[in-house]
Order: C-alpha cells, then sequence, then structure tokens
C-alpha cells in the first residue's frame, strides 16, 4: 500500500508544482512540498516493511536499492528547498521519483542479488551512502539543466513563465555546487566502505567486478570536477555541463551494472 500511496504523492506534488509554474500561486508551493514530505514519510514507511519482511535492510535487493533511492530524492529535494526555497526543482525530480517507485515495486519478486550471507556492517554502510551520494548528483545535474535552460532564456530574453519560475543563474550554480559536494563527499564514503566489504566478503579486492570499475569511473569523474573546480576553478556554465556529463557514468553504474551485466 505505501508503494502505491508513495507514487500518489509523487504524482501530485508534480501535479502541483506544474500548477505553480502555471499560475504562480504560493498556496501551491505549500501544497507541493506537503505531498512532497508525505511521499518521503511513505518512502520510509514501505522500506521499513520491507526491512521487516527480509528480516534485513533490503539493499541487497532491486526493489529496496530503487526505493531507497527515491526516498534518497526526495529527501534532497525536502533539503534543498529548506535551504534555497526553489520548489521548480521538482518539477525535474518528482518525475524521477515515480519512475524509480515504479521499478522498486515492478522489482518486487527478483531475487536478491547480494549474498545474504555476505551482508555485513560495511555493507550497510556503503550502499545507503552510495546511494544517497547517487542521489544529490541526479539532483546536481538537474540544476545544470535548469542552468542551460535559464540560460537560454536569457539570451533569447524571453522572460516569461520558465524565467520568472526557475532560480536565477546565481542561485543554480550554488545549488550545484551545493549537491554536487555533498554528493562527492556520501559518494567517497559508499566507496571506501564497498571497498572494505568487499574485502572482508571475498578476502580480496576484485578490481574486474563491474561494479566497481563503474564505481571507480564514477568517482573519478567527479573527483576530478570537484578538484579541478576547487584548485583551478570552474566557471558556473562548465559545471553546469561537467555535472551533466557525468551523470552519464551513473546512469551506466546503475542501469548498466543492474540490468544488463547482472542479468
Amino acid at each position: 500500500m505505501f508503494f502505491d500511496l508513495t507514487i500518489l504523492c509523487a504524482v501530485l506534488a508534480l501535479l502541483h508544482v506544474t500548477l505553480y509554474i502555471f499560475m504562480g500561486h504560493q498556496r501551491l508551493v505549500i501544497i507541493t512540498n506537503t505531498f512532497a514530505v508525505l511521499g518521503l514519510v511513505f518512502a520510509s514507511i514501505q522500506f521499513i516493511d520491507l526491512w521487516k519482511d527480509r528480516h534485513m535492510l533490503p539493499f541487497g535487493s532491486l526493489s529496496g536499492l530503487f526505493l531507497f533511492l527515491s526516498l534518497a530524492l526526495l529527501l534532497v529535494y525536502v533539503l534543498m528547498y529548506v535551504k534555497y526555497k526553489r520548489v521548480s526543482l521538482g518539477l525535474f525530480i518528482f518525475p524521477l521519483t515515480v519512475l524509480f517507485i515504479m521499478i522498486s515495486r515492478l522489482a518486487g519478486g527478483m531475487p536478491e542479488y547480494v549474498n545474504p550471507n555476505a551482508a555485513s556492517f560495511w555493507l550497510y554502510i556503503h550502499l545507503p551512502f552510495t546511494i544517497i551520494g547517487t542521489a544529490f548528483f541526479m539532483v546536481s545535474t538537474v540544476c545544470g539543466i535548469m542552468y542551460f535552460i535559464q540560460e537560454r532564456q536569457l539570451k533569447n530574453k524571453k522572460f516569461g513563465i520558465i524565467f520568472r519560475s526557475f532560480p536565477p543563474l546565481d542561485t543554480i550554480d550554488k545549488l550545484i555546487n551545493t549537491t554536487l559536494y555533498i554528493g562527492f563527499y556520501t559518494f567517497t564514503i559508499g566507496l571506501l566502505s564497498g571497498l572494505v566489504w568487499m574485502m572482508y566478503a571475498n578476502g580480496v579486492i576484485n578490481i574486474y567486478s563491474p561494479k566497481l570499475v563503474f564505481a571507480i569511473i564514477t568517482w573519478i569523474i567527479y573527483s576530478g570536477i570537484t578538484f579541478y573546480k576547487q584548485l583551478k576553478g570552474l566557471s558556473p556554465k562548465h559545471t553546469a555541463l561537467s555535472t551533466i556529463i557525468g551523470f552519464i557514468s551513473v546512469l551506466i553504474t546503475y542501469v548498466g551494472v543492474a540490468f544488463f551485466v547482472m542479468g
């Protein structure tokens, strides 16, 4: 039931943020955020239910993984709204939430992709931090897309609905920086704890593991963006572009590994 309630809340949040874009009534922002918080609550309850059913944290199944990713996306949206008060982020985040919740529901009957006997403390550090880091990277990419849309509105002198609804470019740049740095920090913890877990579980770090290879590729790309920005400086436009390119590696990690490599 809580799967459906989460989907319903995400759909209603999307509906009301869309209405806000066209109508601009502030009350629609309150309704949007109410449904976003309710969706976060229902997704959390569903996650706890899966935990109880499996007698272990459900990160080892695709259903649990995508459910937690949806939960993390809603959490990132709420945190970023509290800090920047920009509801238009939901226009991109809520459809992703609906998609991932539906994948989670459809994957409910699939077997665990992590051997329960190999589960340990380090696995339960590795997976949540990796997923939360990925959620921040996704939102960073969303902000990168918003940057280019808003920049195009300015160049073409189109000061209509989109221009008024989206944040100004400097605020979008701050959103990108915040989500990029937090995402890199949490993803790094996830990657390092994953290496420790692999060592404990297998007695050796398998550097040819597809999951590890794609995770390291993702980390290298985002570390390159982060350190280059810190040390050499990176313009807001190039930062926005780099987050979009970096997200391609995350997409390969999740879609490629989950559906093709693992079979």
